[in-house]
């Protein structure tokens, strides 16, 4: 009996010791740039992207709590994330809207927004020097009346020289509420 105990006891060291797995080191191959709120969020149904109606706050999933995005929002911020080292001079990162862009969520089907009309934005996000993140804005032109319809704006970012955009959380979507 106390054979066998012995033995049971080496099979089990044996068994620990050799079942160990090596973790790979994460290595960076290249800079990236990417929409923290794009991270946090989940894609909108049949999009690659996060359709956010909600004014997002910086790391951390949109709640219920947060305001809703509409005409009356003025400007809205969106953090640019940089996913690798820091530097000593600012970063300028471009950006571009994606055009045409619709959204249908149930039974409300979400159109273009117009650039001019609905919003307006510079295209370009600085990301100062020493940091890792950058503040993109867009301001939502009130018409003073409700919208006809539910807007969407579908930002990507294009990158730079130096910093590529991610290919999962480069695009964001912004629904803007016609009410």
């Amino acid at each position: 009996m106390k054979k066998n105990n012995i033995i049971y006891a080496i099979l089990f060291v044996v068994l620990a010791l050799t079942s160990c797995v090596k973790n790979d080191d994460i290595l960076l191959k290249e800079n990236l740039v990417e929409f923290d709120a794009a991270t946090y969020n989940a894609n909108g149904l049949g999009k690659t992207y996060p359709v956010v109606n909600r004014v997002p706050g910086y790391g951390f999933a949109i709640t219920a709590a947060q305001p809703l995005i509409s005409r009356t929002s003025g400007t809205i911020s969106f953090r640019v994330n940089v996913v690798g080292p820091q530097t000593a001079t600012d970063r300028v990162i471009s950006y571009k809207v994606v055009p045409g862009e619709t959204f249908t969520s149930g039974a409300t089907v979400v159109s273009a927004a117009v650039s001019g009309t609905n919003y307006s934005t510079s295209g370009t996000v600085t990301i100062p020097a020493m940091s890792s993140f950058g503040i993109l804005t867009i301001n939502i032109v009130n018409p003073g009346t409700a919208l006809a319809n539910d807007l969407l704006i579908v930002l990507e970012l294009v990158g730079n020289t130096e910093l590529k955009p991610s290919n999962t959380d480069k695009q964001i979507g912004i629904w803007i509420n016609k009410g």
